[in-house]
């Protein structure tokens, strides 16, 4: 099975600069401290202070056991079949072993679940000449931060959805907008937003060492944008919370720390719990941005001061030794290094680390914490297709195959053509040994992708391994072997065909793979089975011809 799972593959402490400005009467008074004493180490200081903070050095991990994930999979599957989003959210069991905060988890199921006004909303009421409706939809959101329980990271969560969206379109509509409503702060803000999102398109993704001069100009021309947007939005509502979170974000690109740093600080003023702020520090002082762990660690304990308010702050105490940890998709991760990711999300962490999660454990074939951590993240966010499709693959390991075809269905019936979910769906179908709609399935995918080599090789395997029809598997090798011919894999199951048939020419095909592809020691391995496979079949015809 494990070869088949690749279908799925694919500094110092950051100094806060501050321009005296004195916030006597701010009530985040640690924070304020927090950031002072950061600025006043000295380079070496923070170096040496950073190596005293890798909070998970020493600590020994340990695995999921495959009873533990079993049973975690029955009570998942339960859960999931809870129509409620809300209440199916909370049903979920929590990762084995883990002491995940009931009031984080129920604020962060609240939050995940709440309905959201869609791009095509705001569209449409700007384009019929409702830009007053739209500012009083969002002016309840405001409202509700302080009259309804639960409510407090709406807004936020509203613009994040919504206008992280650089397109030329969006703009066109912000701008519309904005024109419609001259004074409103929602439109100023979602215009910053909007002018931030097209920065950061482009500047690009390569590092700034290899990225033009001409993108660099222009990334900084629409931060200039962005940048008096944005303080439009909060000299007509410095209440409009978002507006700080797209600054510390235009401090990342470019403004720099104490931009973000004084951002942050004016937006904590006005809401000291807010969850969108506290999570862009974490992300502006990441080590990778000049940051520090031990700024990320100091940040994430400032917001707690804060997490009876709002308990969603809980989750950034993850954000760290997240960091640390490592989640990189790169099938790089040791046993050890995977074996801290129970202690990394003891406490309930946001979708998307948990996400990050799966992907860095299935990458370096640990399906026993991808499971659970990819179910986490569709706990929460069950729009994630991928990760979906991710998971499909990983229950067959735990004997899930019929609730993997299940979630194939789900998966095509919101996207009919695509090839990827034909094939996760053939192969719980294989795995629950229903061979012909594994086939149908495998060769609807090939109809959609009749390139992909994955596919071909796995309806190969079906015919060789499962049902035996050695014509049909005959006439697929021949066409793996005419689209691939430098590849070994038709070759290999050629020599499975003509040795398991039995069918003549395995002497041709055992002589060609040891011209052609007996490069490497596990090559050369396969080639002496190959011939000690040939030597039998050579002895039992001579004895069968003697007799």
């Amino acid at each position: 099975m494990g070869s088949r799972r690749h279908w799925l593959q694919g500094g110092a402490i950051a100094l806060f600069v501050v321009f005296g400005l004195v916030f006597a009467t701010w009530q985040t008074g640690r924070f304020v401290r927090r950031m002072n004493e950061i600025t006043v180490q000295s380079r070496a200081q923070a170096q040496a202070k950073e190596q005293q903070e890798y909070r998970l050095a020493g600590i020994k991990g340990r695995l999921f056991t495959r009873a533990e994930v079993y049973a975690f999979l029955k009570l998942a599957k339960q859960a999931e079949s809870i129509a409620d989003p809300m209440q199916r959210c909370l049903a979920y069991p929590d990762p084995p072993g883990s002491h995940w905060s009931r009031d984080a988890v129920v604020a962060y199921c609240r939050y995940r679940t709440q309905p959201l006004m869609t791009f095509s909303d705001v569209q449409s009421l700007v384009q019929h000449g409702q830009a007053a409706e739209l500012d009083r939809r969002l002016q309840k959101l405001l409202d509700a931060k302080s009259t309804q329980p639960g409510a407090g990271a709406l807004l936020d969560r509203t613009y994040d959805q919504l206008f992280k969206n650089g397109s030329l379109d969006a703009r066109a509509i912000i701008d519309a907008w904005k024109r419609d409503s001259p004074k409103s702060a929602f439109a100023y803000a979602a215009s910053g937003q909007v002018y931030e999102a097209m920065a950061y398109d482009a500047r690009g993704s390569d590092y700034m060492r290899n990225t033009p001069q001409s993108n660099i100009a222009s990334m900084e021309r629409l931060l200039a944008m962005a940048d008096e947007d944005l303080r439009k939005a909060i000299e007509l509502d410095p209440r409009v919370t978002p507006a700080y979170v797209t600054m510390i974000n235009v401090g990342g690109l470019s403004a720099g720390e104490a931009y973000a740093t004084r951002a942050a600080k004016q937006g904590l003023a006005v809401d000291p719990a807010n969850f969108h702020i506290y999570d862009a520090l974490l992300w502006k002082f990441q080590p990778k941005w000049g940051g520090s762990l031990g700024a990320m660690t100091r940040i994430a304990q400032d917001a707690q001061a804060h997490a009876k308010e709002n308990p969603l702050l809980i989750l950034l105490l993850e954000k760290e030794l997240g960091y640390e940890a490592n989640l990189d998709d790169c099938d790089c991760h040791t046993k050890e290094q995977l074996g801290l990711y129970p202690t990394v999300f003891d406490q309930v962490s946001t979708a998307q680390q948990l996400m990050s999660a799966g992907y860095a454990s299935e990458s370096s074939h640990h399906l026993e914490l991808s499971v659970v951590y990819f179910s986490e993240a569709l706990r929460f966010s069950p729009d994630l297709d991928d990760v979906r499709l991710h998971r499909a693959f990983n229950l067959n390991e735990f004997d899930e195959s019929q609730w993997a075809a299940h979630e194939g269905d789900k998966l095509l019936a919101g996207d009919p053509r695509n090839e990827a979910y034909y094939k996760a769906r053939g192969y719980a179908y294989e795995s629950l040994n229903d061979y012909a709609k594994a086939e149908k399935d495998y060769r609807a995918a090939i109809a959609l992708a009749p390139n992909d080599e994955t596919v071909w090789k796995q309806l190969g395997y079906l015919y060789v391994n499962m049902t035996h029809e050695w014509d049909k598997a005959w006439e697929l090798d021949n066409h793996l072997i005419d689209m691939y011919p430098n590849e070994p894999y038709g070759w290999l199951m050629r020599s499975e065909i003509q040795l398991n048939q039995p069918r003549a020419g395995l002497k041709e095909t055992v002589d060609y793979y040891a011209s052609h592809f007996d490069t490497d020691p596990k090559a050369h391995k396969t080639l002496l089975r190959l011939q000690a496979a040939l030597a039998l079949q050579s002895k039992a015809g001579s004895k069968a011809s003697e007799k």
